[in-house]
């Protein structure tokens, strides 16, 4: 078991891809930690290079699960060809989340950055209730062992992505500590992609206010997650309940996928 979480998160570094990480080593209730090399989180994989997935298959991915919807995929698909790997689409089409989409509405000048937030606060009340089902099917195919190790990712990996990590980390008896350190981590990964984003929006008169928005859509906001959070406490007992009743993944089940995500350290 890692003594500290000074080396997390664990990101792995990809040609196409600027927020792939492994979601291991985060210490668990237990008294172990999360099992590394089992489930990683990303953004979306449309720009992989060949060594890209040389890479995914050195890792040995057996899944990708794919959060976005059907325009994005369209837009930017998942450059897995060759890699045999097995390809889940589990669209969660929140409109707060579409961050493409928003960035152009951003990048036009009709979305300033108090619009962003409040779209991407919106979007985290909605994972958790409007698309309960998704992350319920989500849940259900981390307990199947074949599907393992496994890639969930969405467009930005930060916000339908990081909801999922979220609930992945909470059932294998992480603290919302360490949940919300792994959320957050998202703005130290994805900085390089970000002043590259800036610096690619041409000088205007209103330049300064879409830098603003863009680098407010772009990361995350502890307040973000905290909307989830507060969505969950508000219905439910806490989120092994809200687990249960509204996702269908019960106590055993629980159990279960935490046994198969805990690492003792022995």
């Amino acid at each position: 078991m890692l003594s500290s979480t000074e080396s997390l998160p664990r990101q792995i570094r990809f040609d196409g891809a600027h927020n792939f990480r492994d979601l291991g080593g985060y210490p668990l209730g237990c008294g172990g930690s999360f099992t590394p090399g089992r489930i990683y989180r990303s953004d979306h994989l449309g720009r992989l290079t060949d060594a890209d997935r040389q890479r995914l298959s050195a890792l040995g991915i057996a899944t990708v699960v794919d959060l976005r919807r059907a325009s994005e995929r369209a837009e930017n698909p998942d450059l897995l060809m060759g890699t045999g790997i097995n390809e889940i689409w589990l669209p969660v089409e929140a409109e707060g989340a579409d961050v493409i989409n928003i960035r152009r509405e951003v990048e036009a000048g009709r979305v300033d950055a108090q619009a962003a937030s409040e779209f991407l606060i919106e979007a985290n009340r909605l994972f958790v209730t409007r698309f309960a089902r998704v992350y319920s099917e989500f849940l259900h195919l981390l307990l199947q062992p074949q599907s393992l190790p496994l890639v969930f990712h969405c467009s930005a990996g930060k916000d339908r992505a990081g909801y999922a990590a979220a609930l992945t980390l909470l059932v294998a008896g992480a603290s919302k500590h360490h949940v919300m350190a792994d959320y957050l981590a998202t703005n130290l990964c994805n900085q390089e992609h970000r002043r590259a984003l800036m610096a690619g929006l041409p000088e205007s008169a209103g330049v300064e206010t879409t830098r603003q928005a863009l680098n407010v859509l772009m990361q995350v906001e502890e307040r973000y997650l905290t909307a989830a959070f507060t969505e969950i406490d508000t219905g439910y007992l806490d989120a092994s309940d809200y687990m249960s009743r509204a996702l269908g993944f019960d106590a055993d089940k629980q159990a279960r996928l935490k046994a198969l995500l805990t690492h003792s350290g022995i």
